[in-house]
């Protein structure tokens, strides 16, 4: 059942009703309350009431509402379904839900559907007004867009076409930040945009000023309306549709035009040239990286050839099915290198490299942007692990330099397998015997992981590990050891004093020394001297 307010004269209505609103609620008590609330203070009117979701959404579908106050929970539709179908007709309205502490869990589901405000049973005024200033702040945000639209759209039609042509030039290059003071509008014309980029098969040439010429010439006076703009080796065209056209007309429309400026390009200047074509949009600011677009679809050219026509909504749909785990191959090959596995780093590689070539879908740039992360991510692994000095700038300029697929994945695994080769000095079988003789030359001093790693040109952490690894203990366990060997040693071999061969262990304190040593064998140094020459240990 829905009650309508008493109607106001037409006049009257619009000084004080800025923003009409919708207030669904089954509970009476609710919608007094909610009756009484000053709403004409805000330049607001409730327009309708409903008691469930149901009669609310069948009232919306003849009455536009721009403010919508809803119980969660209703007969027949609750208050997020409800929303829910809201947003889907109109994404515009703002939402305002109404929750007792036992459906909070359900209030929360409705911040997924972009709603922002909410209101706990029982609720005061302050609470629905500070809700309400919310929505119509951003009501206001949008209109001021609007207006904005508007005003720049008028004054688009007035200025002459050769400053249209400069600005739509200047926002496929990225140069906003003017304009977005002086106009302050985001989108500037009522239609939707397609970027277009072509270059010859022979890019660099002096073809490329008779194909800018040919282009312009096939275009002039079209549908749809066309800019172009010239760069380095690449034309690009922003075709401006009619805002009634449907984005899959656009595109297949951009389809067909590029196909007719291959074949005339073809006829008249005697030489293929492709195209990247982006995807539509409605918002003129976008057209910077439309652009980005249509040259990212241009550059897959080098897999399917020349005389090529790539849309990037294709590019996408694969991009999107095919999620390329770069952290995977990573870790995989930072173990191949630790583990000096060479045949297991190759095939690795090629296996990371055949899955780069179908997720990039030829797509050179990427392709090379991808391996030089993979290498410089690996050599900064290396430089960590087994303290490598290999140059990670240097091998970016190496593959910057690779001009084709087979060199870029050549050198990229020769890169990686100067790691290896860095790496496999360090598991050499001396490895052991090196660390014991660094410990025991320099047992006096007060030797730490620091001092070694230093001193064997390896990282602190990778020796660490190594250690673990070869001796089954850690550092400092080892060093304890050779110590309380070397103080044996000097016990039963010399008549040295107690302090003299705490010092040549590398204790500084004799009390500490002899409490060390008896933790570990059960005696004093003392003792332990007496039970050696009795033959007893």
């Amino acid at each position: 059942m829905l009650r309508r307010q008493k109607k106001k004269s037409s006049k009257e209505f619009e000084e004080i009703c800025m923003y009409k609103i919708m207030i669904a609620d089954d509970e009476p008590i609710v919608l007094d309350s909610l009756k009484t609330f000053p709403w004409s203070d805000h330049q607001c009117c409730v327009t309708c009431f409903a008691e469930n979701g149901l009669n609310a959404l069948h009232t919306l579908e003849s009455e536009k509402v721009d403010i919508l106050i809803s119980d969660i929970r209703m007969p027949g539709m609750n208050g997020l379904e409800l929303s829910k179908a809201v947003k889907e007709r109109s994404p515009e309205t703002e939402i305002i839900l109404l929750t007792g502490y036992a459906e909070f869990e359900y209030a929360k589901q409705a911040l997924s559907l972009g709603i922002r405000q909410y209101l706990l049973k029982p609720f005061r005024f302050e609470d629905i007004e500070s809700a309400l200033l919310s929505c119509i702040h951003s009501l206001d945000n949008l209109e001021s867009r609007r207006r904005q639209q508007t005003y720049i759209q008028e004054k688009l039609q007035l200025i002459s076409p050769l400053l249209t042509e400069q600005i739509y030039q200047d926002l496929l290059e990225g140069r906003i930040g003017d304009y977005s003071e002086k106009i302050a509008a985001c989108n500037i014309r009522d239609a939707l945009y397609v970027v277009i980029s072509t270059q010859s098969d022979f890019p660099g040439s002096s073809l490329d000023i008779a194909l800018y010429a040919q282009i312009k010439e096939l275009l002039n006076g079209m549908e749809p309306e066309v800019y172009l703009a010239q760069g380095i080796d690449i034309i690009s065209c922003i075709l401006c549709f009619n805002a009634k056209h449907s984005p899959e007309f656009c595109e297949v429309a951009s389809l067909h035009l590029c196909e007719m400026l291959q074949k005339t390009t073809l006829q008249e200047l005697g030489f293929h040239i492709s195209f990247g074509i982006s995807l539509p949009s409605s918002d003129i600011f976008m057209l910077h990286q439309l652009k980005k677009q249509s040259v990212q679809a241009l550059n897959c050219r080098s897999a399917l050839g020349g005389n090529s026509l790539i849309m990037y909504s294709e590019i996408q749909k694969k991009q999107d099915h095919d999620i390329f785990n770069l952290t995977m191959y990573e870790k995989k090959i930072q173990k191949c290198i630790v583990q000096n596995q060479k045949q297991e780093l190759q095939q690795t590689f090629r296996q990371f490299f055949d899955e780069l070539l179908q997720s990039a879908h030829g797509d050179f740039s990427y392709i090379k942007k991808t391996l030089i992360n993979l290498v410089v991510l690996t050599y900064r692994f290396a430089e960590s692990y087994i303290n490598s000095s290999e140059n990670e700038y240097d091998a970016i300029e190496h593959l910057f330099r690779c001009e084709s697929m087979e060199t870029l994945s050549k050198e990229s695994l020769s890169l990686l397998e100067s790691l290896i080769q860095t790496g496999s000095s360090s598991f050499g079988d001396g490895i052991a015997e090196r660390i014991t003789d660094y410990l025991e030359q320099n047992l006096e001093q007060n030797v730490s992981l620091d001092m070694l790693a230093q001193s064997m040109n390896y990282s602190a952490a990778y020796l660490s590990r190594l250690i673990k690894k070869n001796t089954g203990q850690s550092f400092s366990e080892l060093l304890l050891d050779l110590r309380l060997k070397k103080s044996m040693e000097l016990l039963r071999l010399t008549d040295m004093r107690i302090n003299d061969i705490a010092a040549k262990a590398g204790y500084n304190d004799v009390s500490y020394f002899i409490s060390i040593f008896k933790k570990c064998t059960g005696v004093t140094p003392k003792e332990w001297r007496s039970l050696a020459k009795l033959g007893e240990l």
